[in-house]
């Protein structure tokens, strides 16, 4: 969906915000896990000791997370060698990364890595295999993330949309915007000076939904977010709310899930948010395996 394709360019390493974001958040994972000094490491011969590794993937799914942790360990002073890009669908056994560098260092990263490589690459899973029930880009996550960007990032490699990235980035008038200010709708609709720029309203009755359409007639770049209506009473009001507004778009949302996503696209909104693909993500199992010397593992096969 072209309403959410510069969310989706934002998503990447070379943009230097989500580069910022994704360096401070490994780096706040890695000191919590890390404390103030690994006690094991530090009792090993030869810490610094040059090693390969590799990371394996040990079921299969949809990897996700691979430029991230490019970057990351290329920032640590970490050779990487991908062996599979994001969005590609990898088997159990499979190798996804090569690694080259000090053992001190990859078993410092290992379980900060791991834990990123496993919870993209599990909601990335779980975005395909909705994406090929319902459709790509017809879904959207939500901003239940516990890990921010990242899980929208994951989302987004699955087949879905990352919805708006954070508060700045679109105006969206929910219920407790509402509660504070019921006619604040109406002040922010009349001020719009873009057409270019989407707004977004909750509705969570009919009437709203009508009066809101009805204010916004026939302009573009409005999107309706029918908050808890079911499949059946979408079906009644969204025939009513085109014929109003033909331009408008409308959002489902509010206990959606990846079973009852389809009935809602067939009552005719465009596109779903679904919070489970992130607060309830399920992650997929990797292992990092490091190379002793009397098992020789060249790092360019």
């Amino acid at each position: 969906m072209k309403l959410f394709e510069s969310q989706i360019a934002k998503l990447k390493i070379s943009n230097s915000e989500y580069r910022k974001f994704v360096g401070k958040l490994l780096e706040l994972m890695l000191e919590q896990d890390s404390g103030s000094e690994d006690a094991t490491t530090t009792l090993l011969a030869n810490p610094r000791k040059i090693v390969t590794a590799e990371i394996v993937a040990k079921e299969t799914g949809i990897l996700a997370g691979g430029e991230e942790i490019e970057f990351f360990f290329k920032k640590k002073g970490v050779e990487i060698l991908a062996r599979k890009k994001d969005g590609a669908k990898i088997r159990g056994g499979e190798t996804v990364i090569q690694l080259k560098g000090g053992a001190q260092k990859i078993l410092a990263l290992e379980r900060t890595i791991l834990n990123l490589l496993q919870r993209m690459s599990g909601i990335a899973t779980a975005a395909n295999l909705l994406a090929r029930k319902i459709g790509r880009r017809k879904f959207a996550a939500t901003r239940k993330t516990p890990l921010g960007l990242l899980d929208k990032k994951a989302v987004v490699v699955g087949g879905g949309l990352p919805h708006r990235l954070n508060l700045s980035d679109q105006i969206l008038v929910k219920e407790n915007h509402l509660a504070v200010d019921p006619n604040c709708w109406r002040k922010i609709l009349s001020s719009r000076k873009q057409e270019s720029m989407f707004f977004e309203i909750e509705a969570d009755n009919e009437k709203l939904a009508l009066e809101i359409a009805e204010f916004f007639h026939k302009k573009k770049g409005l999107i309706l977010l029918l908050d808890n209506f079911t499949p059946t009473k979408l079906r009644k009001i969204i025939p009513k709310l085109r014929a109003i507004n033909p331009k408008i778009i409308l959002e489902g949302s509010g206990g959606i899930t990846s079973k009852t996503a389809k009935e809602f696209l067939k009552s005719g909104v465009d596109f779903v948010s679904i919070g489970e693909l992130t607060h309830s993500a399920r992650a997929m199992n990797f292992s990092l395996r490091i190379h002793s010397a009397k098992r020789a593992h060249p790092f360019y096969p």
